[in-house]
C-alpha cells in the first residue's frame, strides 16, 4: 500500500507484473505517457487466502501462478476451470487484467 501511496504522491504510473509472460504485451509502456512509470512485481502475492467449500469459492492473491493455483485447488478436489497455454508461468492477476482464455473454456460453452 505504501508503494501505491508514494506513486500517487509523486504522480508515477504503476504497471503491475505477474508471471511476466507478456503474451498480450501488458507490460508495454504507452508511448504517449509522459509520467514516470514503475513496474510493480506481484510475485510475493502468491497465496490462496481461503476456500469456501459450501459455496465453491476461492479467494487468491493476484501474483499466484496458474499452475500453483490449480495444484492447490486440485488437492482439495476442485479446479480453477481455466487453462491458458501459459498456465505454468502466468498469474491470476494477469489473467484478469488481460481477459485471458484457454482451451478448457470450450467445456463450459463460453
Amino acid at each position: 500500500m505504501q508503494v501505491v501511496e508514494a506513486a500517487n504522491q509523486f504522480n508515477v504510473v504503476i504497471i503491475p507484473i505477474g508471471g511476466g509472460t507478456s503474451v498480450s504485451n501488458a507490460l508495454e509502456c504507452p508511448s504517449e505517457e509522459k509520467r514516470s512509470i514503475c513496474s510493480l512485481d506481484m510475485a510475493i502475492m502468491d497465496k490462496i487466502l481461503w476456500i469456501d467449500d459450501s459455496n465453491f469459492l476461492c479467494r487468491a492473491q493476484a501474483g499466484i501462478i496458474g499452475q500453483s493455483l490449480e495444484r492447490q485447488l486440485n488437492a482439495k478436489g476442485y479446479t480453477c476451470g481455466h487453462e491458458p497455454d501459459s498456465i505454468e508461468f502466468s498469474s491470476l492477476g494477469g489473467w484478469v487484467a488481460t481477459r485471458a482464455s484457454g482451451i478448457v473454456l470450450l467445456m463450459y460453452d463460453i
